[in-house]
C-alpha cells in the first residue's frame, strides 16, 4: 500500500512541477525545445507553440520554422540551421516572425549542442518572444531622433 500511495505523490508531484514549469514559461514569454537533426524530431513545449503561432496537435518541423520566419530573415535562419546539423555547434540567434495574421513578432533562439543516449547530436534550447523589449527600444530610438531634430532645429533658428 505504501508503494502505491508513494508513486501516487510521486506522480502528483510531477504533474505539479510541469505545471509550474508551463505558467513560467507563458509569463516569460520562453519557450523550450528539443532537435535532433538526425531524425528530424522537433519536441516543443505548450510555449514555444504558442510563440510560433502553431496548434498544439501540429508536428514541429524544420520547415514550419521556416514558414513563420519574416522573408528577410530566412536565408539567415536557414543558415544558422544548416551550420548546427552539420557541424554540431550550439546557437544564438535573433530574427523575426511573420505571423499568419501579418503581425511580426521578435524572437531569439538559443540552444546547446549535446549527445543524447545513442550518442547523436541533440539540441536543447529555449525560445524567447523578445517582441516588447524590441518595440521599447524602436520607441526609444524614435525618441532620440525626435529629441535632436528638436535640438537641431532650436540652434538653426537662434
Amino acid at each position: 500500500m505504501k508503494v502505491m500511495e508513494h508513486e501516487h505523490m510521486t506522480r502528483e508531484l510531477q504533474r505539479r512541477e510541469e505545471a509550474y514549469l508551463a505558467e513560467a514559461q507563458r509569463l516569460s514569454h520562453t519557450g523550450t525545445f528539443v532537435w535532433k537533426p538526425a531524425t528530424g524530431e522537433i519536441i516543443w513545449s505548450e510555449e514555444t507553440y504558442r510563440i510560433f503561432g502553431y496548434d498544439p496537435t501540429t508536428t514541429p518541423t524544420v520547415e514550419r520554422v521556416l514558414q513563420r520566419a519574416h522573408p528577410d530573415d530566412v536565408a539567415m535562419v536557414r543558415q544558422t540551421i544548416e551550420r548546427a546539423s552539420q557541424g554540431s555547434k550550439d546557437f544564438d540567434i535573433e530574427h523575426r516572425l511573420l505571423m499568419p495574421d501579418g503581425a511580426v513578432r521578435h524572437l531569439r533562439a538559443i540552444a546547446r549542442a549535446s549527445n543524447d543516449e545513442s550518442e547523436s547530436v541533440e539540441f536543447i534550447g529555449a525560445v524567447m518572444d523578445v517582441t516588447a523589449a524590441r518595440n521599447a527600444e524602436e520607441r526609444i530610438r524614435q525618441r532620440e531622433r525626435e529629441l535632436r531634430l528638436t535640438i537641431e532645429t532650436i540652434r538653426r533658428s537662434s
